[in-house]
């Protein structure tokens, strides 16, 4: 190899670190982020927003609060703990809009939990991808 060759390839091999560290790319300009947090009145909770394509790459499916009785029941597939062994579950106030609120579950009959403590007959729940967007809100 001749002198001005060895050149050549030096300058070469020592610019392939540079590679890609321009402009980012058409499509990563403006990019949305798939989920975005924002404040509620309660500082230790944040509202989860969701872009559609997430919450459809996620599978979010909802249930629903009823009425029963003395009782609020809710399916069982709702409610996850928290590291403390609190127990909460997704409600959704708005499409692709998710928000934790704590219960109090007083027992679980087969696929249903009634509940002493929880959001009012008729709130939509998330029964799948729960633990998805705790992981989003508290940013895991």
């Amino acid at each position: 190899m001749t002198h001005s060759k060895r050149w050549v390839v030096l300058v070469m091999v020592a610019a392939l670190p540079l590679v890609g560290y321009g402009e980012a790319p058409a499509e990563k300009k403006g990019h949305t982020p798939p989920a975005t947090l924002e404040p509620t009145q309660d500082p230790a909770i944040k509202r989860v927003r969701l872009t559609e394509q997430a919450a459809e790459r996620l599978g979010i499916q909802f249930g629903e609060v009823r009425a029963a009785g003395q009782w609020l029941e809710a399916p069982y597939s709702a409610l996850f703990y928290d590291a403390s062994g609190g127990q909460w579950l997704y409600i959704s106030p708005q499409p692709l809009v998710f928000e934790r609120a704590r219960i109090r579950v007083e027992r679980i009959e087969k696929d249903k939990m009634y509940l002493s403590e929880g959001p009012h007959a008729g709130t939509k729940v998330v029964t799948v991808g729960a633990t998805l967007l705790f992981g989003a809100e508290s940013g895991l």
